[in-house]
């Protein structure tokens, strides 16, 4: 039977691989390279690597490296390190059945901060070509991975608010400007005090304060919350006015760049015109009073009004 001699042969040059070829159990074949993933457990053992005579050897991190010691290395043609990858070819000086040490430091400070390599000379046919190297992430790393995440979330659902033009309650909860504590209103009983500029008299006045999404690490950036003060003004000034800036001033002097929505011009007259402005600020910086100043284009005919504060 012609098919025999040939298994059989293929039985023996399997039997005749040295054992230093057999990939590592932790190591995984993927196109046409190999995977190798770096055990948290055991951070100071050798990983072994095939390398030929004259032929060239790519790995591949997941972050920049720099290369240690290389045992032989004058019986290496080519040794360049780029970045995160490291290309090796060694020269026909090193023969089949040599175990050269290779250590690699990694250049992002997190642990390990070594590898050591176990390079096994084979006959170039056994030789790799291609191995990507992955470490394991700290559990720090893994929790700023698992923040970035949840952030990326955050920001598709409020992306897919925007584009539905959610409205409303729905548009409120999608976006997270809206928890369980609702939205806060704070009612004034007399009118806001003009202390500069324009003609203009603000009348009831309404404040509100709503959670923000929360961006970044909460424990380094402190909780912020949206604050909008809707009023109405009437204009007793000859030509008619429409805002196009605002900001909030607290009482130590911090200036909070706002957006203001006016619907239309304030003309002269007893008719009055609906003004909203809106901003974010952190939650202890919320509290207490404020000026509101608006200004038209140009920050030409500002207005201040003082006695704002917010739930």
């Amino acid at each position: 039977m012609p098919a025999l001699p040939a298994a059989l042969a293929v039985l023996a040059l399997l039997a005749s691989v040295p054992a230093a070829a057999q990939s590592s159990p932790a190591t995984t074949e993927a196109g046409g390279g190999r995977q190798l993933m770096l055990s948290v457990d055991a951070p100071e053992r050798e990983y072994e690597v095939r390398i030929g005579p004259n032929t060239p050897l790519n790995l591949f991190f997941d972050v920049p490296v720099q290369l240690v010691g290389l045992e032989e290395r004058e019986h290496f043609r080519r040794v360049t390190v780029t970045g995160d990858s490291l290309l090796l070819m060694a020269s026909r000086a090193l023969k089949p059945g040599q175990r050269l040490h290779m250590p690699v430091r990694f250049l992002d400070g997190q642990v390990p901060a070594q590898v050591e390599f176990l390079l096994v000379v084979v006959p170039p046919a056994q030789a790799e070509h291609h191995v990507e190297v992955y470490r394991p992430r700290s559990m720090e790393s893994g929790r700023e991975q698992a923040r970035e995440e949840r952030e990326k979330a955050r920001q598709c659902q409020a992306e897919l608010a925007e584009r539905k033009k959610l409205s409303g309650l729905m548009g409120l909860l999608v976006s997270r400007l809206m928890n369980a504590e609702g939205v806060v209103t704070r009612e004034f009983v007399d009118a806001l005090t003009r202390l500069a500029g324009e003609q203009l008299t603000a009348w009831e006045p309404i404040s509100y304060r709503a959670t923000s999404p929360d961006r970044g690490n909460p424990e380094v950036q402190p909780r912020k919350v949206r604050v909008a003060m809707e009023l109405w003004l009437s204009n007793a000034s000859t030509l008619p006015w429409l805002a196009a800036g605002a900001e909030l001033v607290s009482g130590s002097g911090v200036r909070w760049s706002a957006t203001v929505w006016q619907e239309a011009p304030v003309l002269p007259g007893p008719r009055k015109q609906r003004v909203v402005v809106e901003a974010e600020m952190p939650e202890s910086e919320a509290r207490g009073d404020f000026l509101l100043e608006l200004w038209e284009e140009g920050r030409t005919r500002p207005v201040t009004f003082g006695g704002v504060s917010f739930p």
